[in-house]
């Protein structure tokens, strides 16, 4: 596994999403600007399932699993966090 390069940010938000169409929600534990770490409510998700993270009305962030263990995942993001993001995220 490479060596993370970002710094990530501790959180403890609360977030919906699908996996890939099935809703669920997450909390998400860390995050930085190229993945994030999440603990799943529900069950198990499977490494290299796609997940979207509903941030508000507008905005999505999707990631795939690249990690599990136990009731946690890690996630790398499809694309850069933007801004739109950050600011819902408020990070």
């Amino acid at each position: 596994m490479k060596a993370r390069t970002n710094v990530r940010r501790g959180t403890d938000i609360v977030l919906h999403c699908r996996i890939p169409v099935d809703r669920a929600q997450a909390i998400l534990c860390d995050i930085s600007d190229t993945g994030c770490r999440i603990q799943l409510f529900d069950g198990y998700v499977n490494k290299g399932t796609t997940i979207f993270f509903e941030l508000d009305e507008q905005t999505d962030l999707a990631g795939q699993i690249v990690w599990v263990q136990g009731g946690e995942a890690g996630v790398r993001c499809m694309h850069k966090l933007s801004p739109a993001a950050r600011k819902v995220l408020e990070i």
